[in-house]
């Protein structure tokens, strides 16, 4: 027989039966926009300059349920805009899907799924501005701000100590594992004092590029060469207080073996090889310093920072190599700092809407610097919470 009610009914009753099926539980739905209205002022590439239009860099919509008093699952999808000139439509892709199981081990929570990672969550939170701009370490790609694997997080001193352990698959929550190794990281952070944090952390995965068994090279580990380890150390403090914030992270990843060093480039017809040479480490280097002030106008505050790059601390250590002209690209000139400036109108409370400016300036000379002028809005909605029977 055929069915003649709405796809939509059906979708409504599937629903329903399995929330029937349940014990009481509490659940919660919620979600974000930050969208922009951007212009390109100035760019170092001619074809970016004046490039302008409205987009979205982030929707969230989350579920979270409350199967007992101590489990909780998360389900996130993320949609964003695609880049300027593409005619794709927006898709969506799972951002978390995680269960949270607490006091297994007093004071602390389990994590197992798609979860947060723990290289820069603390600063994050501390920046307060991510509908701005990803912190630095998320920004330049050192590590993703989710993946797949088993996380501990808790206080060894409920009041002063606190620390987060994951062991990740490495790869973010974008890509399968591709590899055989898991990626270690832990954050340790005292709270001396309401308001003041500092936060130590690491993070360390092996990797071998010519085993069988790694499909993929992760491309945050490859240089020249794919990377034979890597490893992270950070170092963050913070304060905040009801009428500002202040924040300051500096951090060195290390790529073991991924670049050349002591190269002999020679002549092979009408182009170039490289003869001879001797894998080197490639270390990445940068800090980032913030902070936020609520103004004497109601409902206003102005927010400020400024970040330090550098990809490759090293001139005589090589991550590309032109065949075509025999250039080798060492890390001589290659840091670039970027300057976020703004002011946050708060009309409610969900709802922020911010004038702001992005400046990017390089080291090498010649390179003109990148002006984007932007309204950003951010908004917030959350459903309170959801009894189901």
């Amino acid at each position: 027989m055929k069915w003649k009610g709405s796809k939509t009914t059906v979708l409504a009753c599937v629903v329903w039966g399995i929330a029937g099926l349940q014990a009481q539980t509490t659940s919660k739905i919620d979600g974000l926009v930050f969208a922009d209205y951007y212009y390109n002022m100035q760019n170092s590439v001619a074809a970016q300059k004046f490039q302008n239009g409205f987009q979205f860099r982030r929707i969230y919509f989350t579920y979270e349920n409350n199967i007992t008093a101590d489990i909780k699952m998360r389900f996130r999808l993320e949609s964003e805009s695609n880049a300027y000139g593409n005619t794709t439509k927006i898709n969506p892709f799972v951002k978390h899907a995680y269960i949270e199981w607490a006091n297994v081990i007093p004071n602390h929570l389990i994590y197992l799924g798609i979860a947060e990672t723990n290289a820069f969550k603390n600063s994050e939170e501390y920046w307060g501005y991510r509908s701005i701009e990803k912190t630095i370490m998320d920004l330049n790609k050192i590590s993703s701000s989710a993946d797949m694997g088993i996380a501990l997080k808790g206080d060894l001193n409920v009041k002063y100590l606190h620390h987060w352990l994951t062991v990740m698959n490495g790869t973010g929550y974008g890509a399968a594992e591709g590899d055989r190794f898991k990626k270690i990281g832990y954050a340790l952070w005292v709270t001396p004092v309401d308001g003041l944090i500092i936060e130590g952390y690491a993070d360390y995965e092996k990797q071998n590029p010519t085993e069988p068994q790694t499909t993929t090279v992760m491309s945050a580990g490859k240089d020249y060469n794919g990377c034979t380890s890597y490893m992270t150390t950070k170092a963050f403090i913070g304060y905040s207080k009801p009428r500002f914030t202040l924040g300051a992270e500096m951090f060195q990843r290390t790529n073991t073996g991924s670049g050349l060093k002591d190269v002999n480039v020679v002549k092979d017809g009408s182009a170039f090889k490289i003869g001879s040479s001797a894998a080197a480490d490639v270390v990445r280097s940068g800090y980032s310093v913030f902070g936020s002030l609520i103004t004497p106008i109601k409902k206003v505050k102005i927010f400020g920072r400024y970040d330090w790059f550098e990809a490759n601390a090293s001139e005589t250590v090589y991550t590309k190599f032109d065949s075509k002209t025999g250039a080798l690209t060492g890390g001589k000139d290659d840091g670039f700092s970027m300057i976020f400036a703004g002011i946050d109108w708060i009309p409610a409370g969900n709802v922020h809407i911010m004038p702001n400016v992005i400046v990017k300036q390089y080291e090498k000379s010649g390179i003109d610097q990148d002006v984007t002028a932007r309204v950003t809005l951010y908004c917030k909605f959350d459903s309170g919470k959801i009894i189901i029977p």
